[in-house]
């Protein structure tokens, strides 16, 4: 299953990122619950024409976000891992967010 550069913006921004672009990439980077970036949480996606997300760069992203493996990506992408599931995440790995 592929998944699209713009389903993972979507999810992402709806889950307590920021999307800022600059130059050829755009960034993601996590807010805390008052809205103050998290620069250990993060990760970025290029603007180039492909709009599928590879799976190199969906094992780079998993760990840039924390995510214990893939497929929990993928499933914050795909909508049943909800912000609060990913914020309980974080504060297990003592992310104070």
């Amino acid at each position: 299953m592929s998944l699209k550069k713009r389903d993972f913006s979507k999810a992402a921004v709806s889950k307590g990122f920021i999307e800022i672009k600059s130059g050829n990439h755009i960034f993601y980077r996590f807010t805390d619950s008052e809205g103050r970036i998290c620069d250990r949480v993060h990760t970025k996606i290029s603007h180039g024409s492909a709009s599928d997300l590879s799976n190199d760069l969906l094992a780079k992203m998993y760990k840039q976000m924390k995510f214990n493996s893939k497929s929990d990506l993928e499933s914050f992408i795909q909508c049943p891992f909800t912000e609060e599931m990913y914020r309980k995440l974080l504060r297990s790995k003592d992310y104070d967010v």
